[in-house]
């Protein structure tokens, strides 16, 4: 898998649009990395970004491209890969404060016989509200119960993930028609699993994520569920880090209680299972929290989990199962 002399093994692949307030703290991860700086490359891909986007990346001293008008992650990273140099590509999003370690431990994945890996976040956020805390250990505990404890996994996680750039190539890279829900990655993940490739989960492939707060994240997932819905029919094996038995289970009941509470009195049978039943179902993660951060803030997790497990319900009722729609 090297290179040819003074040619970089890795090229890490950064989509960014808007991202002048967090693409610093990105950049300055990437300068402080074990791998010597000479073994791989920056590339910031900004989406035609209203912001000083680009001025970011251009003070930091990384390759930069520039795209005319806005065509979404997807194309962004396709045009990244473009550009590279590496036979590894790693995608990390701009949002992300990478480890020390992410680039020497993505090639190490890669040289050890993946053909493609996945990673995580932190438990812990790179922007300090309880919101944040809350949801990066929410999906720190999903990868904690899928990839983590089984070393595999059945789709990449485009904002931490490492990929053979030939096998890339191979299979078309990242399909641009989708609109809206961030499902590419999972779409990308099914054409490389049936071209025979596996995933592999590493955990040197960490960062720091900045998350948005409860009303974008609402949103996502409306838009994702929604997404997912469509997909699934279509890809053997679907299924998504946070998209599990006990995940349904709680937006099942999370739905209900909401329900039963807002026809209140005549739903309160209603509100009262809907909440038992999430309950039930998300003890484990509460117990995780609880451990982690107190009971106090996992009485916050559980009703802020409760409201988002609600709306992934509502969304996912609300889209008949069919194909994905694209641009």
């Amino acid at each position: 898998m090297r290179t040819e002399a003074n040619a970089p093994l890795v090229s890490v692949v950064i989509p960014a649009w808007r991202a002048e307030g967090h693409l610093r703290a990105c950049l300055r991860g990437f300068a402080d990395q074990t791998l010597p700086a000479a073994q791989f490359e920056v590339i910031v891909v900004d989406d035609a970004s209203p912001d000083g986007t680009g001025g970011v990346a251009e003070a930091a001293g990384v390759r930069l491209l520039r795209h005319p008008h806005n065509q979404g992650a997807a194309a962004a990273r396709n045009t990244g890969a473009a550009a590279a140099n590496g036979t590894i590509l790693l995608f990390v999003d701009s949002d992300v404060v990478p480890d020390p370690g992410l680039v020497e431990g993505a090639l190490a994945a890669l040289e050890e016989g993946a053909s493609a890996a996945t990673g995580r976040y932190d438990p812990d956020p790179a922007n300090d509200s309880r919101f944040a805390r809350y949801k990066a250990l929410w999906t720190f505990w999903c990868w904690e119960n899928s990839g983590a404890a089984t070393g595999t996994s059945s789709h990449l996680q485009g904002a931490l993930a490492a990929v053979r750039k030939d096998l890339f190539d191979a299979v078309g890279g990242f399909d641009e028609s989708f609109e809206g829900g961030s499902v590419e990655d999972y779409e990308l993940s099914a054409r490389l699993r049936a071209h025979g490739a596996s995933i592999a989960f590493d955990d040197r492939l960490r960062g720091r994520h900045h998350f948005p707060g409860f009303g974008a994240v609402a949103r996502n997932y409306w838009d994702r569920t929604r997404s997912w819905a469509r997909l699934a029919p279509e890809l053997k094996g679907f299924s998504s880090g946070q998209a599990n038995r006990r995940s349904a289970a709680a937006a099942v009941c999370a739905l209900g209680g909401a329900v039963g509470t807002a026809t209140f009195p005549l739903g309160l049978p209603l509100a009262t299972a809907g909440t038992a039943g999430y309950l039930a179902a998300t003890a484990p993660f509460l117990r995780f929290v609880a451990r982690r951060e107190g009971v106090a803030f996992a009485a916050y997790a559980a009703g802020v989990h409760y409201a988002l497990s609600a709306v992934i319900g509502a969304a996912a009722l609300s889209t008949p199962l069919g194909s994905v729609s694209r641009g």
